[in-house]
């Protein structure tokens, strides 16, 4: 059986540039049952789950762009809130569901990378949340990884590419 792979990053917000996502994204090799996606920089639970219901992947890898650090953040919780701004006050993605969520696919850290439990509250943590609940009934895996802004992009799509490998070969997939 075949099994497919949907990877994510975002477009660039609030007034950068670029986001290291979308470029490893479009580096990222074409590969049978491989879909990759760039999402606007929104809290809009029905853009990432048009995605799934329309792919249907058996695994979901996203990737988002970490303000600061060195290392690439695997990051392994997110949490039920959602927060526009730092002024604004943190407010529940969905009411009356767990306070947090755990990734469900896991990947080890090495000198590139480290394990976070704190994805923050923005599109990243907001995107994590809304798929780990649409997929908790379903045969999903999921993993997110921050990657720093000023991440060398080589560096980054090898890193992510290592993990797309990982998963195909732990999963015997493609």
């Amino acid at each position: 059986m075949t099994m497919k792979i949907l990877i994510y990053g975002f477009k660039p917000f609030q007034g950068l540039k670029e986001n290291i996502t979308e470029k490893i994204i479009e580096n990222i090799k074409n590969r049978k049952n491989l879909r990759k996606v760039v999402f606007p920089v929104k809290f809009e639970k029905k853009m990432f789950l048009n995605e799934i219901k329309e792919f249907e992947p058996d695994i979901i890898l996203g990737l988002g762009l970490h303000p600061r650090g060195k290392k690439i953040r695997i990051e392994r919780k997110a949490v039920n809130l959602k927060q526009f701004s730092k002024k604004d006050l943190p407010k529940p993605i969905y009411k009356n569901k767990p306070k947090y969520l755990f990734a469900t696919l896991k990947f080890k850290r090495d000198k590139e990378s480290w394990t976070s439990y704190d994805a923050g509250k923005y599109v990243c943590n907001f995107s994590m949340y809304t798929i780990l609940e649409f997929t908790k009934n379903k045969n999903i895996k999921f993993a997110f990884l921050h990657i720093p802004k000023d991440y060398n992009l080589n560096k980054a799509v090898k890193f992510v590419e290592s993990k797309i490998d990982e998963i195909v070969k732990d999963l015997k997939l493609l």
